[in-house]
């Protein structure tokens, strides 16, 4: 039986989290999967993502890589994805969704409301550096690019006091020691989807084996979250923070925060409904939307 051919990008998270799509899809369907590793623009330093070539700088070559048959399934963190779907491919796979919240990583073991006056925190991302501000603006906010690995050596460098990123990939990659703190959803909302995978392939391929991974919870939580994206017209420097949490077993809870776009200079909302559709996620996230937009 032929090998499918699943492409990645080639950092250590990238790769990490393949791989364990690629065991889960080898465990239901009995077929060998080979990561293919294809660089993302988004690897390229030297292009700012404030202003990439086009949307989706981390996941544009992969997706044409699958467009192409080059690959059978491609792999992203959720969060990477542009809002607006590409004709042709499907998202048929949301697996279990891993920690969705922020964590610093600071020297000498320092919290949030530890770290010194003025110190510097490392972070290229509008929405973290927003939270940030708004609890600590005597803060510096220096930006930082490049894999975990890399971050995280500013920090044993003392280039920075500390940087923030995904709790989900620090715990993938085994790494969870150098969090010195989560971040609370309330001080510093997510990103939409951060801590999902998104498994991606062409449109009547794949989609009955990627199937048996999709987690329902996990994907109507991320369809609220990512309606927010849509809904507000986010573009990929939009401080905008959406975290969707079930409270029983129906109810889903969506806060979200927005800062600085279309005229509104901070907005928070938070609405709880009974969710069992996407089409009830959607609508809860376009509402939600609405009311940010509404300052």
């Amino acid at each position: 039986m032929i090998a499918l051919r699943l492409g990645t990008r080639g950092s250590a998270l990238a790769r990490t989290q393949s791989g364990l799509v690629a065991a889960a899809l080898t465990a239901v369907t009995g077929r060998q999967v080979e990561l293919v590793v294809i660089r993302a623009e988004g690897d390229d330093v030297t292009i700012p993502l404030d202003a990439p070539p086009r949307p989706g700088a981390f996941v544009a070559t992969l997706r044409d890589a699958l467009e192409a048959a080059e690959v059978d399934l491609v792999v992203h963190s959720f969060k990477d994805l542009p809002s607006a779907p590409l004709a042709g491919l499907v998202v048929a796979a949301i697996p279990a969704r891993a920690d969705a919240r922020d964590a610093l990583c600071a020297r000498d073991g320092l919290t949030l409301a530890g770290l010194p006056q003025g110190a510097r925190i490392g972070t290229s991302s509008p929405r973290r550096a927003a939270g940030l501000r708004r609890v600590r603006p005597d803060l510096q906010i220096v930006p930082v690019r490049g894999n975990v690995d890399t971050r995280l050596r500013k920090v044993d460098d003392g280039q920075v006091d500390a940087v923030v990123l995904a709790a989900a990939g620090l715990q993938r990659l085994g790494r969870g020691d150098a969090i010195t703190e989560l971040l609370d959803p309330d001080v510093c909302v997510p990103a939409p989807a951060q801590g999902a995978l998104a498994v991606e392939c062409r449109v009547g391929t794949l989609e009955a084996a990627l199937a048996s991974l999709d987690d329902q919870s996990a994907r109507l939580a991320v369809t609220a979250e990512r309606a927010v994206l849509a809904g507000v017209e986010a573009a990929c420097t939009t401080a905008v923070g959406a975290y969707a949490v079930w409270r029983g077993a129906a109810e889903l809870e969506l806060l979200a925060e927005l800062t600085d776009h279309r005229g509104v200079g901070h907005a928070r909302s938070r609405r709880r409904v009974r969710v069992t559709t996407s089409a009830e996620a959607e609508a809860l996230g376009l509402a939600v939307a609405r009311e940010l937009l509404a300052g």
